[in-house]
């Protein structure tokens, strides 16, 4: 009984991230990560990451969004965004934001650059998703862990 309950706690304490790929640190120490899932509709994708902050914002320890990344036009926006107190999208949800942004066409060499050539052109996170047609046009939500 003991073995099992060592081995239930050593479960529910592993870290956030598993599930998720890691992608980028940004010049502030902030990680980016993709969802292992990403799921397309003819040129465009769709895919969640996380995003834990090195130092809070305005209480917030993490962020997901929904991105949508055009990958014959080159351009991104976030569909939705979920701010949490905690990592991994754990805590309190402080904040949503349910309306898509804006399209634009990363920088060079920017998180938003990798992050498109991730979701569109491979790297270990997309060849290692799963790419799954989307059925429809509404959000697919986070659970609230990373893990799924």
């Amino acid at each position: 009984m003991t073995r099992f309950l060592i081995v239930s706690l050593m479960i529910c304490s592993m870290p956030a991230s598993a599930g998720w790929e890691q992608v980028i640190k940004n010049p502030r120490g902030d990680v980016y990560y993709l969802d292992n899932e990403i799921l397309q509709k003819g040129t465009v994708h769709q895919v969640w990451s996380l995003v834990e902050l090195i130092e809070p914002i305005e209480k917030s320890a993490s962020v997901k969004r929904l991105y949508e990344a055009d990958c014959v036009k080159g351009k991104l926006r976030v569909v939705q965004k979920l701010v949490y107190s905690g990592k991994g999208g754990q805590g309190t949800l402080l904040s949503t934001d349910p309306k898509p942004g804006r399209w634009v066409y990363p920088d060079p060499a920017s998180v938003n650059e990798e992050l498109i050539l991730r979701i569109c052109f491979g790297g270990t996170g997309a060849k290692a998703g799963a790419k799954k047609e989307i059925q429809s046009d509404s959000s697919r939500m986070p659970s609230s862990t990373p893990d799924k």
